[in-house]
């Protein structure tokens, strides 16, 4: 079996970047993730089941909430702090990872948009893992694209009627509330607006579940809305905002995806590494230059996660700099776990080992939450102004 603990030598020069506090976070992901038996990883993804044990064991360590102040229930850390939990966490492919980075994406908006009965009611009891979120953006014919979001949503007294589809809904099965983006139409100011679903409101269903290529064991489903019934007091910020409402969430979202592909290039390398190892020390040289570019390039993508991250903890939230890490990183995780099956050979398929496994993980790093393909030209339109 490869090895999967980290080395000195593929990890060590990264400590000194980071503060007390930060390492703190750095060694409790660690920690968590090693814990966790590669035989449980192996079957969360086999069987595509979503680990809600693992999830309230995180949020009880404090990483549920982690970037929020402790007001609300959060752990008061730093956004630096969270990308670390999620290198660790893909680094180790824990089966709870994409979900847990979805979750404080969606307490994201609440806390900078939400009413204070909202933020007391949502992100107190999503800190202790008794709630679970989702982002409700996606639709068969509209991704990260709001302006083709076709739910729509009007008011009839005192709650708002939603009938739409959304698809590809990371945590959407298990789920117990979701921010939900639709298009509001017969007021005086309408456009796409945000709300706070809950699972048990009238008209809503779980609709199709995917068993899909990777990122398997997160409950991905369709959510439905049938003339679903939503308080009036479960508006998001004021109506027609719901662009500035999501755009709050991907921004960092990206960030995050970026971390997690950073862990999974590192348990790549590491694979890729320890299969060298165990060839004849005859043909260990030949596999030199390869190792050192595919190491160059999990770090590239690894300083680049962080600058994001830090320029977000410093209030200056960039979305080229995120577009930017999300390319570098995902693209590295893609080109290291091939790279790494190939020098492992057959033994590299297996699906008792994790390599197999990063490699359809980061397959999908490089599509959700905008593809590569528009951070590349979010980047060009930046620079061609």
């Amino acid at each position: 079996m490869l090895k999967t603990e980290p080395s000195p030598q593929t990890r060590g020069n990264q400590f000194s970047l980071f503060t007390a506090e930060q390492r703190k976070w750095l060694d409790k992901a660690r920690a968590f993730a090693d814990a966790i038996p590669l035989s449980d990883v192996i079957k969360s993804d086999s069987e595509n089941t979503f680990r809600r044990d693992l999830f309230e064991a995180a949020c009880k360590e404090g990483m549920g909430s982690l970037p929020f102040p402790t007001t609300y229930g959060g752990s008061g850390g730093d956004y630096v702090s969270f990308c670390l939990v999620n290198e660790e966490f893909g680094r180790r492919c824990v089966p709870i990872m994409s979900s847990l980075g979805v979750h404080v994406l969606c307490q994201e908006p609440i806390y900078r948009f939400g009413t204070e009965e909202q933020k007391k009611k949502y992100l107190v009891p999503s800190s202790s893992g008794k709630y679970l979120a989702a982002f409700g953006l996606t639709e068969p014919a509209a991704g990260s694209d709001t302006a083709a979001i076709e739910t729509s949503a009007r008011l009839v007294g005192d709650q708002y009627i939603l009938n739409g589809t959304k698809t590809f809904i990371t945590s959407g099965g298990s789920a117990d509330y979701y921010i939900v983006m639709a298009r509001l139409t017969e007021v005086d100011d309408p456009g796409i607006t945000a709300f706070i679903v809950e699972r048990n409101f009238p008209g809503f269903e779980i609709g199709q579940k995917f068993d899909m290529l990777g990122m398997r064991g997160y409950a991905t489903c369709e959510i439905v809305f049938s003339d679903c019934k939503v308080p009036k007091e479960n508006l998001l910020g004021p109506h027609g905002a719901g662009r500035k409402v999501a755009l709050s969430s991907l921004g960092k979202g990206r960030v995050t995806i970026a971390a997690q592909s950073t862990g999974w290039a590192q348990g790549a390398l590491e694979g890729a590494i320890a299969a060298v190892k165990e060839k004849p020390a005859s043909e260990i040289s030949a596999f030199y230059h390869l190792i050192g570019d595919l190491a160059a390039d999990v770090e590239a993508g690894r300083v680049l996660t962080y600058q994001a991250a830090c320029k977000i903890d410093r209030g200056d939230q960039d979305v080229i700099v995120a577009a930017m890490a999300k390319i570098k990183a995902t693209d590295a995780a893609m080109r290291v776990s091939t790279e790494a099956i190939t020098i492992a050979g057959i033994s590299g398929m297996d699906p008792n080992k994790l390599l197999e496994r990063i490699f359809r993980d980061a397959k999908a790093g490089q599509i959700y939450e905008g593809t590569n393909q528009i951070q590349r030209m979010l980047i060009a339109r930046s620079l061609l102004k």
